[in-house]
């Protein structure tokens, strides 16, 4: 079984590990949206094009001489939510490549790095999936 760590950071670390596709995709959204506001406020002809639209228009108003400091804020949203992402995406698919073997010999080498793989990086999902194919290939623990 998944072990939880305690305490406040353990909680926001088993948070992040458990919806960590969706937290650094969000990130990564949010960063793109605060870069769109920062083109807004340095182009000047997208800024006059959005001094047509209200909403638009308070935003940049209310950011006002912060601008600089928004952009600064997209660049490092951006930066975190797409590396995470990526880094997510590569321990999916090294876990997916060293999971979807026949050969109980095979399992086994990559016994260890899977269930790192699954128990430290990965959504619970997967380590659900590696007692599943423990099963299948009749791994004794």
């Amino acid at each position: 079984m998944r072990r939880y760590r305690s305490g406040v950071g353990g909680l926001l670390t088993d948070i992040h590990q458990d919806f960590r596709f969706e937290i650094s995709g969000a990130l990564f959204v949010v960063g793109l949206l605060l870069a769109f506001f920062a083109i807004l406020g340095y182009v000047p002809q997208a800024r006059e094009w959005a001094r047509g639209v209200a909403v638009l228009d308070v935003i940049l108003n209310a950011l006002g001489p912060w601008i600089f400091w928004e952009t600064i804020l997209a660049s490092i949203v951006i930066l975190i939510g797409g590396l995470d992402f990526a880094d997510t995406v590569k321990k999916a698919r090294e876990f997916e490549k060293l999971i979807n073997t026949t050969s109980k010999e095979s399992f086994l080498k990559n016994l260890k790095r899977i269930d790192s793989l699954a128990r430290e990086a990965l959504p619970e999902r997967y380590w659900r999936r590696v007692e599943r194919k423990k099963t299948e290939l009749k791994v004794r623990d």
